[in-house]
């Protein structure tokens, strides 16, 4: 009988170790698993930092693109507020040529 309870109390240390280095692998991988998500997490960040340097520049642009188009629009309407049917004419055809000449470029 003494035999029986050093053979269970050997089992159950063995069993306890056991178990004990399962836990201490899945700490392993839990550990990993973390460290991958936190370095995932950084570049998730430096990619929004970017990202959102991206935008404002494009805003920046946007805006000073927008600036050009209404100077040019008001020296179109200054224009054709001074009668000239001519400078219709010739800002048709011109338009008329560039779209021509995009045309063919694309077409070869």
């Amino acid at each position: 009988m003494n035999d029986e309870r050093q053979s269970n109390t050997h089992s159950r240390r063995t069993n306890y170790s056991y178990i004990e280095e399962q836990n201490e692998a899945r700490t392993e991988l839990l550990n990993s698993k973390v460290n991958q998500l936190k370095h995932l997490a950084v570049q998730i960040g430096e990619e929004t930092k970017f990202q959102n340097k991206y935008l404002k520049e494009l805003h920046d642009n946007m805006d000073h693109t927008d600036s050009l188009v209404g100077q040019a629009r008001r020296r179109v309407i200054l224009l054709a507020r001074s009668g000239s049917w001519k400078i219709y004419l010739y800002l048709l055809l011109f338009a008329l040529f560039v779209f021509l000449v995009i045309y063919f470029l694309i077409k070869r």
